[in-house]
């Protein structure tokens, strides 16, 4: 089970990856756009404060020959062990499959449907990554679909990753985990969630009372 954080913001990407075991981060345009700054630089110190953690990139071409010369742009700048993302339509299958030819490392993008995910696989697709808020908003079954995807890749012996995205809630998170998705990608507001919560703060509070009724601000290590 993988954990990625969704967003190009240095300050939380610095923070959160202290606190979890991250596999790594992912970004989009628009993920970018929020931020507001030149995108290599920003790439370049996302990669320097992850090290050698997963960074997926996604390019923004519209044909094969647009998105093939941004995935070397792109490697050249930040590493060949960048993930490039390329969404799941026909231009984005024929890059796909040219660049595993080359050796790249694939995340197949804007999944909506398992037949997408299944032909990814079919050209080398490290990761695929199903949108399951999205899905649901166009009253698709989410957890469904990712069971299918997960079946056919368990079913067909592939070795592509499920990495689910697009969720605004904590409940989706666990709804694609338990469908089967391997890696789930999302706001470090969402993972902030499903630690903190009133009934949580709430039962630590009542603990430290309790210790500092019989022991009052002496700490065990004091002892």
């Amino acid at each position: 089970m993988e954990i990625l954080l969704d967003t190009a913001n240095l300050e939380d990407i610095r923070k959160y990856n202290e606190i979890y075991d991250i596999t790594g981060v992912t970004s989009n345009p628009t993920i970018l756009s929020r931020e507001k700054a030149e995108f290599f630089p920003l790439l370049l110190e996302i990669r320097n404060i992850i090290g050698d953690k997963q960074l997926h990139v996604q390019v923004t071409g519209s044909t094969c020959e647009e998105m093939l010369k941004e995935a070397e742009a792109i490697t050249n700048k930040l590493g060949k062990d960048t993930y490039i993302k390329v969404p799941v339509n026909e231009e984005g299958i024929k890059t796909m499959k040219a660049l595993k030819a080359q050796g790249y490392k694939i995340t197949g993008t804007a999944i909506y449907m398992p037949q997408q995910a299944m032909l990814a696989s079919t050209v080398g697709a490290d990761y695929v990554a199903p949108y399951f808020n999205r899905m649901n908003n166009m009253n698709m079954d989410s957890m469904k679909a990712i069971e299918d995807i997960a079946w056919l890749f368990d079913h067909y012996q592939r070795d592509t990753k499920i990495l689910a995205a697009s969720f605004k809630n904590t409940n989706q998170i666990m709804d694609a985990l338990l469908a089967g998705a391997h890696a789930v990608t999302a706001s470090v507001d969402l993972y902030t969630q499903m630690v903190e919560s009133p009934v949580i703060d709430a039962a630590v509070s009542a603990f430290a009372n309790d210790w500092r009724a019989l022991y009052g601000d002496k700490r065990i290590y004091e002892f």
